[in-house]
């Protein structure tokens, strides 16, 4: 009597001979564990958390939280789980593929399967590798860029016990025409931006390049070599201390630059207002900025006659821009930012607040994420700054959600004289600026 097959089959192998070997390696390609989900249970549940789940939750975050991404691609615990996802995802393919191919009996064609499976994760690890350097760039320059004082200290304060600022927080912003990597730099670009940080209402103030006898906190060494307020440009400020050894070891605050300390000391101590930190921001690669965020557009009232070409200048200015709407690249910004010929250094530090505006206003976070790879090159030679990566990436985040810049202004004549500043007078003028944000009211001298 012929003896019974008592053997009983397994519902996942059955199913594996009949999708055959190509099939099944190519659902633990798409699924890890998958396949062998009746098998192993425990295996292909971690597998499937780890290569699928977890990266599809994570491109679902930085998708929903796409207007925040600057917050997340500056965050270094995000730039780790990414790194690790993207590690995960590939091992956990890896080895999902060779539990299948051995899960095969000795008489199946493996040879097939595994030559599909090598193929298959190898193409798979590109991407997954390309991630994990991206992530490794980006660490750098973050190391690069958001350089370090040390202390959380205001970059520059008052020191009088004016509590005017209290609640404020105000950035130098600084740009100058110099190439990659140098930084003895002319700033012909100064600009206040001080945010109410309960509201979020923004002001920004342009101070002149031409302004002169700026002043300096009473002890330090710039004040002790120029007792009567500087002698030259306010522009001239950053590249006197850098040239000046002595000097500038006395500026000396982390890794921050001690030409960028003299210069917000001066600029805080002359109007009376407390810096909290610096961005400096070399103006020569400003238009590759622009251009890796695919350009910004302008309306402008008038015709404006566009400046000699700078050095490294992709395309050629036109002899005019506008008047009307006007989609411009890098280059054209910088030219737009940069013409006198139309009206004057004061018509200049206007449209910079415009161009500064619209950019903000403009950006959106899906760009940002497209593009961030390109940005972060540039980034790495073109911008140097004492917030932090956290507080850098709130600020854009916050600028590009919505919160408006409420008020534009310049010190300039008739509402200052540059070259013969009443400093208190500046003060006051400041103050009242502030409040008119802080109060949401409309802002007396704009």
């Amino acid at each position: 009597m012929a003896e019974m097959d008592t053997s009983t089959t397994n519902p996942s192998d059955a199913g594996l001979q009949k999708r055959g070997p190509s099939g099944a390696v190519i659902g633990a390609l798409v699924a890890p564990g998958a396949p062998s989900l009746f098998r192993r249970k425990t295996l292909s549940a971690v597998l499937l958390l780890l290569g699928f789940v977890i990266p599809i939750a994570t491109v679902v975050v930085a998708l929903v939280r796409r207007n925040e991404i600057t917050s997340l691609v500056l965050n270094e615990n995000f730039l780790f789980g990414l790194q690790t996802v993207a590690v995960l995802f590939v091992l956990s393919r890896m080895i999902s593929v060779i539990e299948v191919i051995r899960s095969r009996s000795e008489g199946s064609p493996r040879r097939m399967a595994s030559a599909l499976g090598l193929l298959g994760v190898i193409v798979l690890a590109l991407p997954a590798v390309w991630s994990v350097a991206r992530a490794q760039d980006l660490s750098g320059v973050i190391s690069d860029v958001f350089v370090s004082s040390g202390s959380d200290a205001p970059l520059a304060a008052t020191g009088d016990g004016s509590t005017s600022s209290a609640g404020f927080k105000t950035i130098l912003l600084l740009g100058g025409d110099e190439g990659p990597g140098r930084w003895a730099l002319r700033t012909d670009t100064m600009i206040l931006v001080t945010i109410d940080e309960e509201s979020g209402r923004i002001a920004m103030i342009s101070i002149p390049r031409n302004m002169y006898k700026m002043q300096f906190p009473p002890g330090s060494a710039m004040a002790d070599e120029f007792p009567e307020g500087f002698p030259e440009l306010a522009n001239a400020i950053y590249p006197y201390v850098s040239a000046h050894e002595e000097i500038s070891a006395t500026y000396v605050r982390g890794d921050l630059q001690p030409e960028a300390i003299a210069l917000a000391s001066a600029i805080s101590y002359s109007m009376n207002i407390t810096i909290d930190d610096y961005v400096l921001v070399n103006m020569q690669g400003f238009l590759e900025i622009i251009d890796a965020l695919g350009g910004v557009t302008l309306t402008l009232e008038e015709k404006l006659p566009m400046p000699g070409n700078v050095p490294g200048a992709k395309t050629q200015y036109p002899p005019f821009i506008g008047p009307g709407e006007v989609t411009m690249d890098g280059t054209t910004a910088l030219g737009f930012a940069r013409s006198r010929s139309g009206d004057s250094d004061y018509g200049r530090m206007g449209r910079q607040r415009e161009l500064l505006t619209a950019i903000a206003s403009q950006v959106e976070g899906s760009d940002i994420l497209l593009r961030f790879p390109n940005l972060t090159e540039i980034m790495r030679w073109t911008v140097r700054t004492s917030l932090s990566a956290g507080e850098f990436s709130s600020l854009v985040d916050r600028l590009r959600s919505g919160a408006s810049i409420n008020e534009s202004v310049g010190l300039v004549p008739p509402l200052i004289n540059p070259g013969n500043p009443n400093f208190v007078d500046i003060s006051n003028l400041l103050d009242a600026l502030q409040v008119s944000i802080r109060d949401d009211v409309d802002f007396p001298y704009a």
